[in-house]
């Protein structure tokens, strides 16, 4: 089974270990977007020099057990494994967009953001997941960074989320003169006029810190560089990987892949600290 272990290395494993090698998608963006996605399914799955299509499709077959929809959570599931959500920017700095679903520590098959096809691709309760945020910059096809922060050092409990949700759902059913339905967004108002004709839908629309303000207490991100890759990964969940790639990782050539032992807050409360490992690959030219 993959895991983000394999896929650093499968990373720091391209030829030449170019930016180039990093570089996908055709000019529109929409399509660079796919072009992330299918890279990040590449490096999990081993496919990344990989050109005969019926392999590459057996590989994905039995690395994920889903591939997601546009609009809900995730965008993969490793089989047996992590979920994944991979989100593209062309602005370093700019607010992650999530939309309708909150920020996950992690993601449960009991939730009702994520869809059917989802819940039952395989048997789970509960799964870590890892936000895979990829820097392409405006009229660009190169990647130039990618974060990999698994969603329990980046998010709170789902509770600090569900709350807020909950509050104003309750402020809206509590107001004169609406006649309001409950949905799995914020909500509904019906028949808002004379006619009855037209109804509101209430959605939420989440917006999350970038990783590069979020964690530049223990990474300073490096605008001269050509691509950075900054993976942290809390250490009791690095420790349970597989011994074999562990190894792999921290015997590969240390002028590629450099890890080392960092704190990060705790999102549920910023006074105590959660060990981590900070995983980096940093590319000159």
């Amino acid at each position: 089974m993959t895991n983000i272990l394999e896929a650093i290395v499968n990373i720091a494993d391209l030829p030449t270990l170019t930016v180039k090698d990093l570089t996908f998608g055709n000019n529109r963006a929409t399509n660079v977007g796919d072009g992330l996605e299918e890279f990040i399914k590449d490096i999990f799955s081993g496919n990344n020099d990989v050109t005969n299509n019926e392999v590459k499709k057996s590989r994905y077959q039995k690395t994920f057990s889903y591939e997601g929809s546009k609009t809900r959570p995730p965008d993969l599931m490793i089989r047996g494994g992590d979920a994944i959500e991979v989100k593209k920017t062309e602005s370093l700095y700019s607010e992650l967009q999530l939309n309708s679903s909150h920020p996950k520590a992690k993601l449960f098959s009991s939730s009702q953001m994520i869809n059917l096809h989802c819940k039952d691709c395989e048997s789970w309760i509960e799964k870590d997941i890892i936000y895979t945020i990829g820097h392409i910059p405006k009229k660009s096809k190169t990647l130039s960074s990618l974060w990999m922060i698994y969603g329990s050092i980046y998010a709170a409990d789902d509770s600090v989320y569900t709350d807020l949700k909950n509050t104003i759902t309750a402020s809206l059913e509590s107001a004169p003169g609406l006649d309001f339905s409950e949905t799995n967004e914020l909500g509904r108002v019906n028949f808002v006029d004379p006619l009855k004709i037209t109804n509101m839908r209430i959605r939420g629309m989440w917006l999350l810190k970038p990783p590069v303000k979020v964690f530049d207490y223990v990474y300073n991100y490096n605008q001269d560089l050509k691509f950075q890759l900054v993976a942290i990964i809390p250490l009791d969940k690095y420790e349970n990987f597989p011994r074999d790639s562990i190894n792999k990782i921290e015997n590969h050539n240390k002028k590629i892949i450099t890890i080392s032992d960092i704190d990060i807050k705790n999102p549920n409360n910023p006074v105590k600290y959660i060990k981590c490992k900070l995983i980096l690959i940093l590319i000159k030219d």
